[in-house]
Protein backbone atom coordinates (compact mmCIF):
# COMPACT_ATOMS: atom_id res chain seq x y z
CA UNK A 1 0.00 0.00 0.00
CA UNK A 2 3.24 2.38 0.84
CA UNK A 3 3.99 2.23 -3.14
CA UNK A 4 0.41 3.23 -3.93
CA UNK A 5 0.43 6.06 -1.71
CA UNK A 6 3.90 7.18 -2.58
CA UNK A 7 3.23 7.06 -6.32
CA UNK A 8 -0.29 8.96 -6.00
CA UNK A 9 1.12 11.82 -4.18
CA UNK A 10 4.09 11.55 -6.09
CA UNK A 11 2.54 12.11 -9.55
CA UNK A 12 -0.36 14.71 -8.24
CA UNK A 13 2.46 16.51 -7.22
CA UNK A 14 4.28 16.26 -10.21
CA UNK A 15 1.34 16.81 -12.77
CA UNK A 16 0.27 20.04 -10.86
CA UNK A 17 3.87 21.74 -10.60
CA UNK A 18 3.70 20.83 -14.32
CA UNK A 19 0.61 22.46 -15.63
CA UNK A 20 2.07 25.42 -12.90
CA UNK A 21 5.22 25.95 -14.99
CA UNK A 22 3.12 25.72 -18.47
CA UNK A 23 1.40 28.85 -16.96
CA UNK A 24 4.84 30.02 -15.91
CA UNK A 25 6.24 29.99 -19.22
CA UNK A 26 3.57 30.65 -21.65
CA UNK A 27 1.28 33.57 -19.68
CA UNK A 28 3.29 34.95 -16.46
CA UNK A 29 7.00 35.01 -18.16
CA UNK A 30 5.94 35.89 -22.06
CA UNK A 31 7.37 38.75 -23.63
CA UNK A 32 5.99 39.55 -26.93
CA UNK A 33 8.32 41.59 -29.42
CA UNK A 34 8.49 42.68 -32.84
CA UNK A 35 10.78 39.94 -33.21
CA UNK A 36 8.62 37.64 -32.06
CA UNK A 37 7.85 36.38 -28.72
CA UNK A 38 10.30 34.94 -25.71
CA UNK A 39 9.22 32.89 -23.44
CA UNK A 40 11.39 33.01 -20.20
CA UNK A 41 11.77 30.33 -17.36
CA UNK A 42 11.06 31.30 -13.29
CA UNK A 43 11.07 30.02 -9.53
CA UNK A 44 8.15 27.48 -10.71
CA UNK A 45 10.51 25.92 -13.09
CA UNK A 46 13.22 25.34 -11.32
CA UNK A 47 10.96 23.95 -8.08
CA UNK A 48 10.19 21.60 -10.95
CA UNK A 49 12.90 20.27 -12.29
CA UNK A 50 14.17 19.94 -8.50
CA UNK A 51 11.45 18.00 -7.48
CA UNK A 52 11.57 15.66 -10.80
CA UNK A 53 14.75 14.94 -9.70
CA UNK A 54 13.79 13.90 -6.70
CA UNK A 55 11.07 12.25 -7.13
CA UNK A 56 12.66 9.76 -9.81
CA UNK A 57 15.78 9.20 -7.33
CA UNK A 58 12.89 8.53 -4.84
CA UNK A 59 11.31 6.07 -6.87
CA UNK A 60 14.32 4.26 -7.70
CA UNK A 61 15.19 3.95 -3.70
CA UNK A 62 11.96 2.47 -3.42
CA UNK A 63 12.62 -0.16 -5.80
CA UNK A 64 15.58 -0.87 -4.22
CA UNK A 65 14.08 -1.52 -1.16
CA UNK A 66 10.61 -2.94 -2.01
CA UNK A 67 11.23 -5.97 -4.62
CA UNK A 68 7.69 -5.73 -5.53
CA UNK A 69 8.08 -2.24 -6.47
CA UNK A 70 9.01 -1.87 -10.74
CA UNK A 71 10.25 1.26 -11.86
CA UNK A 72 8.62 0.30 -15.26
CA UNK A 73 5.17 -0.45 -13.21
CA UNK A 74 5.37 2.31 -10.66
CA UNK A 75 2.15 2.12 -8.92
CA UNK A 76 0.77 -1.25 -11.53
CA UNK A 77 3.69 -3.11 -9.69
CA UNK A 78 2.40 -6.02 -8.09
CA UNK A 79 3.70 -8.80 -5.45
CA UNK A 80 0.65 -11.31 -5.48
CA UNK A 81 -2.50 -11.88 -7.19
CA UNK A 82 -4.05 -9.97 -4.04
CA UNK A 83 -2.46 -6.59 -5.46
CA UNK A 84 -2.97 -7.41 -9.23
CA UNK A 85 -6.78 -7.58 -8.39
CA UNK A 86 -6.77 -4.17 -6.55
CA UNK A 87 -4.80 -2.50 -9.72
CA UNK A 88 -7.41 -4.20 -12.13
CA UNK A 89 -10.60 -2.49 -9.48
CA UNK A 90 -8.55 0.67 -9.27
CA UNK A 91 -7.78 0.76 -12.81
CA UNK A 92 -11.66 0.58 -13.49
CA UNK A 93 -12.52 3.50 -10.58
CA UNK A 94 -10.09 5.61 -12.03
CA UNK A 95 -10.88 5.39 -16.08
CA UNK A 96 -14.57 6.15 -14.48
CA UNK A 97 -13.89 9.32 -12.61
CA UNK A 98 -12.03 10.36 -15.46
CA UNK A 99 -14.21 10.01 -18.11
CA UNK A 100 -17.06 11.70 -15.55
CA UNK A 101 -14.53 14.45 -14.73
CA UNK A 102 -13.09 15.02 -18.35
CA UNK A 103 -17.14 15.45 -18.89
CA UNK A 104 -17.76 18.26 -16.29
CA UNK A 105 -14.37 20.24 -17.42
CA UNK A 106 -15.54 20.16 -20.55
CA UNK A 107 -19.23 22.18 -19.42
CA UNK A 108 -16.89 24.21 -17.20
CA UNK A 109 -14.94 25.45 -19.96
CA UNK A 110 -17.94 26.15 -22.46
CA UNK A 111 -19.23 27.93 -19.56
CA UNK A 112 -16.50 29.74 -19.00
CA UNK A 113 -15.92 30.51 -22.95
CA UNK A 114 -19.73 31.57 -23.35
CA UNK A 115 -20.96 32.81 -20.47
CA UNK A 116 -18.45 34.64 -18.76
CA UNK A 117 -16.47 36.86 -21.23
CA UNK A 118 -19.30 38.19 -23.09
CA UNK A 119 -21.85 39.54 -20.79
CA UNK A 120 -19.45 40.74 -17.84
CA UNK A 121 -16.68 42.71 -18.06
CA UNK A 122 -14.74 39.44 -15.96
CA UNK A 123 -11.57 38.55 -18.67
CA UNK A 124 -10.55 35.12 -18.12
CA UNK A 125 -7.68 33.69 -19.33
CA UNK A 126 -8.82 30.30 -21.25
CA UNK A 127 -5.28 28.89 -21.60
CA UNK A 128 -4.66 29.18 -17.68
CA UNK A 129 -8.19 27.84 -17.16
CA UNK A 130 -7.84 25.15 -19.62
CA UNK A 131 -4.81 24.15 -18.05
CA UNK A 132 -6.44 23.91 -14.58
CA UNK A 133 -9.03 22.06 -15.77
CA UNK A 134 -7.15 18.98 -17.24
CA UNK A 135 -4.69 19.56 -14.24
CA UNK A 136 -7.85 18.79 -12.40
CA UNK A 137 -8.78 15.86 -14.47
CA UNK A 138 -5.64 14.36 -14.39
CA UNK A 139 -5.20 14.83 -10.46
CA UNK A 140 -8.78 13.17 -9.54
CA UNK A 141 -7.59 10.33 -11.96
CA UNK A 142 -4.42 9.83 -9.87
CA UNK A 143 -6.54 10.17 -6.98
CA UNK A 144 -9.07 7.89 -7.73
CA UNK A 145 -6.66 5.17 -8.64
CA UNK A 146 -5.45 5.32 -4.84
CA UNK A 147 -8.31 5.63 -2.95
CA UNK A 148 -9.75 3.11 -4.96
CA UNK A 149 -6.78 0.85 -4.26
CA UNK A 150 -6.55 1.45 -0.72
CA UNK A 151 -10.18 1.00 -0.15
CA UNK A 152 -10.11 -2.58 -2.29
CA UNK A 153 -6.31 -3.55 -0.30
CA UNK A 154 -8.42 -2.92 3.41
CA UNK A 155 -11.97 -4.34 2.38
CA UNK A 156 -9.74 -8.02 1.72
CA UNK A 157 -9.18 -7.83 5.47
Amino acid sequence: MRKIIFEAIGNLILVSLFAAVIIEVFVTNVKYTNDGSQFTTGTISSIFLIYLIVFLISRWVLSKKDKSYSLKQGEFSAADEREKNNAYFASIVSYKSTIISLFIALGIFVFINNLLNPPFDIELNLFVSGVVLFTLVICIGFLSYAIAWVFQDTRWL
